[in-house]
């Protein structure tokens, strides 16, 4: 297997054509197609499916892609460092793009430029549902996440930074709205906008359960990230449930209201026991800076 092989897969599996892969990389088609070949004779499996023209990527191909890309963009940065003999401690940081991460990763890239010059930090957005296995082989150095969500592996350690209970999100003209805090049962008319449950940490998959325990609401919808569950509430589609750190409180266009209920949920920073290397916890260290000085 060789960089050429791997190339070629990762353009075909984001352009998914053979035929527009040749064109971008100047290559012809029958040599997209050998290419192709050759990498699935060294895998023994297919990575892609051909039927009637079209190209689709196997359950096989879609893991090498989400692994074997980001792992080519690290070796091509690192020969680029080597080329040019800037010699950075290179780390990868995972994140979920919450509204409180957008407030807080702008200022820590500034505050890493003055105080940890001689490390490169790549910031890299995740699905919760994938984001233990991107740690596990290595995708990512550093991992935004919760405590329950990686608790059971005991490979990974987790450092704690805040702990919040949750929040119910409102748009400003909801009657609920005005009240000071909410329990479960209030909320037992209201159209409800569920966190997916393929990317929600445990501890919000069980505040979800109490919501549907209550019985069928008038109408509930399904969102796939955290911004798009503020969006709908914006646009009064429902109320939704999050974590109380998530929320940025500086959006007006939103009431959140405390929920008077006793799951917490912890939020730190998860990285693999095995990294004792100095600069990875010299980012712990600003980060936890960063995240205590917005609270």
């Amino acid at each position: 297997m060789n960089f050429t092989q791997i190339n070629v897969f990762i353009c075909v599996a984001e352009t998914l054509s053979f035929s527009e892969t040749a064109q971008k990389m100047h290559m012809t088609q029958p040599s997209i197609t050998k290419n192709i070949q050759q990498l699935e004779l060294e895998l023994t499996k297919k990575v892609f499916d051909r039927n009637n023209g079209r190209v689709s990527l196997t359950t096989e191909g879609e893991f090498f892609y989400r692994n074997i890309s980001d792992i080519m963009v690290r070796i091509e940065q690192t020969i680029t460092q080597v080329q040019q003999h800037d010699l950075l401690d290179n780390l990868t940081l995972g994140y979920t793009n919450t509204p409180f991460e957008k407030i807080f990763l702008p200022k820590l890239l500034k505050m890493m430029a003055s105080n940890l010059e001689d490390i490169n930090l790549t910031l890299h957005n995740l699905t919760l549902n994938s984001s233990v296995e991107d740690l596990m082989s290595r995708r990512f150095d550093l991992l935004l996440t919760t405590a329950d969500n990686v608790r059971f592996n005991k490979n990974i350690a987790f450092e704690p930074i805040l702990e919040s209970g949750f929040k119910v999100l409102l748009s400003v003209n909801d009657q609920l709205a005005k009240q000071s805090a909410l329990k479960i049962e209030n909320l037992v008319n209201c159209n409800i906008i569920y966190f997916n449950p393929r990317q929600a940490p445990p501890a919000i998959e069980q505040v979800q359960k109490k919501l549907q325990d209550l019985g069928p609401q008038r109408k509930f919808h399904v969102a796939e990230t955290a911004n798009t569950l503020v969006t709908m509430v914006k646009g009064q589609q429902g109320i939704g449930v999050l974590p109380g750190f998530v929320i940025d409180p500086n959006d007006h266009e939103i009431v959140s209201v405390p929920l008077d209920d006793e799951v917490q949920l912890t939020y730190g920073i998860a990285y693999l026991k095995v990294d004792e290397r100095a600069a990875l916890h010299d980012v712990i260290d600003l980060i936890r800076k960063v995240i205590l000085a917005e609270q």
